[in-house]
């Protein structure tokens, strides 16, 4: 490429009036070997645009491949989520519609228990204070007992 024109690009590039593809001239000329003497300090710059260009699209990229995986694992989350949801309204609802059955039945069990439990221990009261009535009398005859032994 021609010195002169090379010239011109900068001054058009420091002066904010490039094109897109005359930087992409520039870039090209400071990227090859031959660089004129008086334009050295330039290569530096223009090199590394190239490569913090090269290194945007990797750290791009990079980022952009975390992204997708955050949202996969977010996605999965919520999936899991729902999922345990879904089996928890499940089983509630089982739950509930068995039990109204269960409860009505074993509630019934339980009222006949109770009342049979009831009987017997009212019988066993019964019996008891019958006993005790007999053995007072046997407390009696322990106190006479004792009464003429002394």
């Amino acid at each position: 490429m021609d010195l002169q024109k090379i010239e011109q690009l900068l001054e058009a590039y420091f002066e904010g009036q490039s094109s897109l593809e005359d930087e992409k001239r520039l870039k090209a000329y400071f990227s090859n070997s031959e660089v004129a003497p008086h334009l050295e300090p330039y290569r530096e710059l223009f090199v590394s645009f190239v490569q913090a260009k090269a290194e945007k699209s990797d750290a791009k990229l990079k980022s952009l491949q975390a992204e997708k995986q955050g949202v996969h694992k977010i996605l999965k989350q919520w999936y899991s989520i729902a999922a345990l949801l879904v089996v928890a309204l499940g089983v509630t609802f089982f739950i509930q519609t068995n039990s109204n059955s269960i409860s009505k039945a074993e509630q019934r069990e339980a009222e006949i228990a109770f009342e049979k439990t009831k009987e017997a221990l009212n019988f066993f009261s019964y019996q008891f204070n019958e006993s005790a009535q007999k053995l007072s009398v046997l407390n009696e005859f322990g106190h006479s007992a004792n009464k003429i032994f002394k």
